[in-house]
This record gives C-alpha cells, sequence and structure tokens, in this order.
C-alpha cells in the first residue's frame, strides 16, 4: 500500500510520542493506528516506533470493527472479541477500538490501544482525554500516511526512471545488433546477453532456425513448440505481445515461459521463447522478448523480399537458359551474382499441371527436389506449366542421374498433389547448349501423354522412355495412330490369355535393351520360351521383331500407344513394378525408376479389328 519511512524519520518519531501519550492518558499499555488496505482487504498497523511491519491483520468485517466505524465513541472490549487473520503481535487482556478519521475519508483509520493488565477499568475520565486527543492522533497519522505515499511516488519515479535506462539500453543493443550482424541469429544472441536466459526462435513448422543462451558455450535446452503451445492460455489472442507461461502439474513446463508471438503487419511468422533459467525472471525480460520479437518480424519480412528477387531473378536466368536468347558472358556473371553454375550438365524436366495449380507449386517442388537429391534445382513458370532445371551430379552417369530425377519427382508429386492432373517429362542429362532441344522433348513426352490418357493420375515419363516414336506419337492424328497399333499389333489384340503373354514378352523385351535372358528374368520364364514367343509373334504379325530395325521401330511404337492407352496386357507390368519399387501409381522403366503409369483410357482388346483372331 505504502512505501514505509527510515526508523529515523521525524514524522514517525512524532507519531510514536503521540501515541504514548495517547496510551498514557486512556490507562493503556500500547496505542497502533490501523489502517484499511483495500488491496488486501484488512487493517494493518501503521507503522511506528521503528516497526515497519507487523504480523497482525484485522477483518474489516469484525464485529468489533463493525461497531468502532458505526460510533464516534471508543468500543471496549477484550482481546478474544477481535478477528485476526494472523498471529497476535501481543496478547491483549482488553483492547479499545476508535474510529480517529472523518465519515468518507479513505483510507479509514482506527485508533487501537492494548492492554495485558486484567480487571483495569476504563472510565469515563479516559474516555474524555481519548476524545480529545483523536484529532491530533488522526493529524499525525495523515502525515505519516501523506510522507509515505510521497517517499512512494518518489521510488516509483526513480524506478520508472533505472526502467526507461535499461529498456532504452536494450533498444541500443539491438539497434547495433542489426547493424552490425543484420541477422535473426544476432538478435536471439543478444537477446539471451539482455536476459541472461535461454532463448529460442521457433518458425511456422515448429522447427528451431537459431538459440542461444546467456554464454557464448553450452548447448540450450528447450521443449518442443508443440510442448510449450499446448500450456498456452486457450482465451489468449495470438498478438504481438509476450505471454508469461506457469510451470507446473497443470502444464507439461519444469520452468516458467515468456512465449513471444512474431507477428508483423497481422501476419505470424514464428515463436520467441524465453525460457525462465539459469535468472529468475524480471521485469525487463517480457519487454526485451517483445522488442526482439519486432526486430526478428522485420527480419522475416526483408528476408522474404529478398528471397522472392532472388527467386524471380533465378527464374528469368532459367527462362534465357532454356530459351538460348542470352549471350553466354551475360549470363555467366548473372549467375556468378546469383550463386548459379551456368555450365553444369543437368536433367530438364517439364511438369504440365491444371489450370489454378501451379501457384506456389515451383517453390515446392523445388525445396522438395533440393533436399531430396542435394543438388542446385532451377524453375521458371509459365502460362503452360513448371519447368525445372535439376543439376545433375558428377559422380554418377546419366542413366542414374534421369532415374534419380524421376524418382524424386513421382515422390515430390505423391506429396504435394493430390492426383488427379499432374503430367512430367524428363530428360536426358544435357549440357547448357542443349536445353532448348531438352524442352522441345520434354514437352513432346508431355504431350503424348495429354493425348492418349485421361488424367486419373500423376504420371511422369523419360525423353528415353519413349524414344524417338514421341515425335510420331505428339504430333500424329489420335485416331490414326490408335489405328495403327492396332493395324501392327492387331492379330494378337484378341482376347486370349497366350496372346496377353506375347505382348508382355515384346515389352519385356524392349525394355530389357532386346535381351532374351533379361526379359525371361522379368517374366520368370526360360530364356527359350521368350524366343518361342518373338518367332510365334512374327508368324502372327508378320514382322521380324529379332533382326529389322524397322519392323522393331513400328511395334515399339503401336506398343506406346498401348501402354498410353492402358492395355489390360501391359497394365499388369506396370502394377508389378510399381509394386516393386515401393511407390504409388507407377510404372517401372528401363532404369529401375519409378515413375507413374500412362494413361487410363483403356480399349478393349481387339477394338476396330472385327476380323481379329
Amino acid at each position: 500500500m505504502t512505501a514505509h519511512l527510515p526508523a529515523n524519520s521525524p514524522h514517525l518519531r512524532l507519531l510514536d510520542d503521540i501515541l504514548i501519550r495517547t496510551a498514557t492518558q486512556a490507562g493503556f499499555e500500547t496505542a497502533s493506528i490501523l489502517v484499511e488496505d483495500g488491496a488486501r482487504g484488512v487493517f494493518i498497523p501503521l507503522p511506528h516506533n521503528g516497526s515497519h511491519s507487523s504480523p497482525l491483520r484485522v477483518l474489516p468485517e469484525d464485529p468489533l470493527v463493525r461497531r468502532a466505524l458505526a460510533s464516534t465513541e471508543p468500543i471496549v472490549a477484550s482481546d478474544r472479541a477481535l478477528t485476526h487473520v494472523s498471529p497476535r503481535e501481543t496478547d491483549f487482556a482488553r483492547v479499545v477500538l476508535l474510529r480517529v478519521s472523518d465519515p468518507g475519508s479513505s483510507p479509514v483509520r482506527l485508533l487501537l490501544l492494548g492492554d495485558s493488565r486484567p480487571g483495569v477499568e476504563f472510565t469515563t475520565q479516559h474516555s474524555t482525554a481519548l476524545l480529545a486527543l483523536r484529532p491530533l492522533v488522526d493529524s499525525a497519522a495523515l502525515t505519516v500516511l501523506d510522507a509515505e505515499e510521497q517517499r512512494r511516488r518518489r521510488r516509483d519515479l526513480e524506478h520508472g526512471r533505472l526502467l526507461a535506462d535499461e529498456r532504452a539500453a536494450v533498444v541500443e543493443r539491438l539497434d547495433d545488433a542489426v547493424a552490425t550482424a543484420d541477422t535473426m541469429s544476432a538478435i536471439v544472441r543478444v537477446c539471451a546477453e539482455l536476459t541472461g536466459k535461454a532463448v529460442v526462435l521457433f518458425d511456422l513448422r515448429e522447427r528451431m532456425i537459431t538459440a542461444a543462451g546467456p554464454h557464448s558455450a553450452g548447448r540450450v535446452s528447450m521443449p518442443s513448440l508443440g510442448t510449450i503451445l499446448r500450456s498456452y492460455p486457450p482465451d489468449a489472442t495470438v498478438g504481438p505481445k509476450p505471454i508469461v507461461l506457469s510451470a507446473g502439474p497443470a502444464t507439461d513446463l519444469v520452468r516458467r515461459k515468456i512465449v513471444t508471438p512474431i507477428v508483423e503487419r497481422g501476419e505470424l511468422f514464428g515463436w520467441l521463447v524465453l525460457d525462465e533459467h539459469p535468472t529468475p525472471l524480471r521485469p525487463t525480460d517480457e519487454y526485451t522478448a517483445a522488442r526482439s520479437a519486432r526486430r526478428i518480424g522485420s527480419q522475416f519480412l526483408i528476408q522474404r523480399r529478398i528471397a522472392r528477387v532472388a527467386w524471380n531473378a533465378k527464374s528469368a536466368l532459367t527462362r534465357q537458359l532454356v530459351d538460348g536468347t542470352g549471350v553466354q558472358e551475360d549470363l555467366a556473371a548473372s549467375g556468378e551474382y546469383l550463386g548459379v553454375n551456368t555450365e553444369a550438365q543437368r536433367v530438364l524436366v517439364f511438369i504440365q499441371v491444371p489450370d489454378g495449380e501451379a501457384e506456389g507449386l515451383d517453390h515446392a517442388m523445388v525445396e522438395h527436389l533440393e533436399n531430396s537429391l542435394g543438388v542446385e534445382v532451377l524453375s521458371t513458370r509459365g502460362s503452360e506449366g513448371l519447368l525445372l532445371l535439376v543439376e545433375s551430379s558428377d559422380d554418377v552417369g546419366s542413366v542414374v542421374s534421369v532415374s534419380r530425377v524421376k524418382t524424386a519427382v513421382a515422390q515430390a508429386t505423391a506429396e504435394l498433389c493430390p492426383p488427379p492432373g499432374l503430367i512430367a517429362g524428363v530428360s536426358s542429362v544435357c549440357e547448357p547448349a542443349a536445353f532448348s532441344r531438352a524442352y522441345r522433348e520434354a514437352r513432346e513426352v508431355v504431350k503424348c501423354m495429354d493425348r492418349f490418357s485421361e488424367r486419373s493420375t500423376h504420371r511422369i515419363l523419360s525423353v528415353d522412355d519413349l524414344g524417338p516414336a514421341r515425335v510420331f506419337l505428339a504430333n500424329g492424328d489420335v485416331a490414326a495412330l490408335r489405328h495403327y497399333a492396332d493395324d501392327v499389333l492387331g492379330p494378337i489384340l484378341v482376347d486370349d490369355p497366350g496372346c496377353a503373354d506375347l505382348l508382355r514378352t515384346l515389352q519385356c523385351w524392349f525394355d530389357t535393351g532386346r535381351s532374351p535372358r533379361g526379359a525371361a528374368h522379368q517374366l520368370g520364364v526360360h530364356e527359350n520360351t521368350v524366343r518361342l514367343r518373338l518367332s510365334r509373334v512374327r508368324a502372327m504379325i508378320g514382322l521380324d521383331v529379332v533382326g529389322n530395325a524397322a519392323d522393331q521401330l513400328s511395334i515399339q511404337t503401336a506398343l506406346l500407344v498401348l501402354r498410353f492407352q492402358g492395355h489390360p496386357a501391359l497394365a499388369v507390368l506396370d502394377r508389378r513394378e510399381e509394386g516393386e519399387m515401393g511407390l504409388d501409381h507407377a510404372v517401372g522403366d528401363r532404369t529401375g525408376t519409378a515413375v507413374s503409369p500412362p494413361g487410363c483410357d483403356r480399349i478393349r482388346p481387339g477394338a476396330n479389328r472385327p476380323n481379329a483372331g
């Protein structure tokens, strides 16, 4: 309630002298002033005799107190009639209560007289003397109260000045950290030094971005952000103000935490958590956490702007590399400024996505591929889709690089894009001078898949999967191509199990580089069985699949059409290989890479050939 005066204060000495004289005149041993403490709801003694605290606390609801407040006369009673909320300072045999403050004045003041001598009579003379001294007693009490109030105000002013100095020091240190290092880790480190506590910065994914302790050495120990936020008050709004989370059985926290959301321009970027270790919380800790959070929020905005500018610059550079429109020296200079190796060999990926779904996919796809492959990935987005340039590692061959890229793209699409709808074409590994050709080839692959199959699942194929036939498939008439496949393979497109085995044998033979042993291994049969089936194919369709390169191209092109259409006999191979690779919606290619199956536009075996069989 007040700031107590020192023991040698003249105001206290005056009050002490008046109380001693009052007790003597009233025939009591001691006298004290009880002052109403509205904040705690009790009457407490006003310090005197050098005593700055007393355990005596009297309840306002006490019947004796109520009688004294309602009367202008002294109220005499035994001490047992006075209700205490704390141990008695002295065991009195009798007490007298007298209201000395005027009605309506605040705080209410009572004169308490106490005596340990039982049986001593309180006479009319004592009462008259007490009433005569009441104004003097109250005046002395008011003087002490006023002096204590002045002392409290001076103390608050001094405390405010010191607090302002500390806050100014906080702002100055944070300004120096931003001017010197201009990083979030530097701000967190200064926050830890100013508070003398462990500080951790989390992002929205609950990942720890940076941490710092009060000393440069040592590891910072902090619960997960999920554990901390579970103790967040359910009715608290997420704003820029720090919140002190309690520790104890009701929460999962061992120590108290100051949690400050990183909010800038109404957007939440993360959380700054200050641990009450190794020192207790101080009044300036919340201020330091709030100011640090504001600086970190500004850093988030700045870094996002920088990242956006760098992303746009890289996107423009990627477009120039693919178009081949820039001067090589200029491209190299731009790449050096952006940290991009413009001389690296890369695999080009062209992704066609449904309208309205490309927004944000480029960032997520690049991040996923860079994390899974550990190489640099460039991207640019156009009206037709998304284009990626994936750096090829020098320590692996071209076939392995393409295989890894296809697998990573398949995993990324499964995680980032709910089916159906995504089509991707993957080029071979090529030099920067060949990016334009690689883009055309990857687009042809995508066009083939788009023309011959419905978008019921993600589909990913490479240029090598289709070979030169992709030009024919991408630009020819769809109906004519379907008739072409039926004309070439019609005799074995009948609804007969033996013919289905012939189709699967043909496909495996081409997939394994025209190897009877490789095809036999995939099919689980003997090599001679493969050779017999190929001979039977020649007898049925009239084309030399083993010895004539032109016939091989015709048959392989027809098989591609059937696979795009999802022919049941070839779909069995697709399902078997996707089970081996462990990827949903996958088709194995000759490199062993799991990719998505081409097409669901299934046709009835023998369709368009009523005389087949």
